[in-house]
């Protein structure tokens, strides 16, 4: 049983060991947030069209700020990105109808960008359906779209 115990132990801090050396993913390692956006606005529009309860009835759509570069001053662990690193911030307006038809009225939001990829709205990480279809049909990260 003792022999089990140290055995069991030892195991233990080796898992440990080898889960706390992971290397992070490539995009939390470089502080880089990539090329300028070329195509924020059309981004931008794709995401609400897939996030909207009502998309069609978006008005009033403005970029209030195009995008810049700012440099996270504290951990976003909600949105997988770490401080130190930047991104290219995009602040929009917008109205748009809300599930029971009528319209929310015009609201500021903000959109956060890396590597040619939406990471954040207003301040909250993106759904994983939406990550896996950016990842698939969204904008080329290497610039291809």
């Amino acid at each position: 049983m003792k022999r089990f115990f140290v055995v069991f132990f030892a195991l233990v801090v080796c898992v440990f060991l080898m889960t706390s050396c992971a290397a992070p993913p490539r995009e939390a390692v470089i502080r880089d947030p990539g090329p300028y956006p070329e195509k924020y606005r059309e981004m931008i529009k794709w995401y609400l069209e897939e996030t909207l309860e009502q998309p069609d009835s978006i008005r009033d759509f403005e970029i209030v700020k195009p995008p810049e570069t700012v440099r996270l001053e504290t951990y976003y662990g909600f949105v997988s990105l770490y401080e130190g690193q930047k991104v290219w911030e995009v602040f929009i307006a917008f109205d748009a109808k809300d599930r029971t038809g009528r319209y929310r009225g015009r609201d500021m939001h903000v959109v956060w960008i890396r590597h040619k990829r939406l990471v954040a709205f207003d301040y909250e990480r993106l759904e994983a359906d939406f990550r896996v279809k950016q990842r698939r049909h969204g904008v080329d990260p290497d610039g291809e779209n």
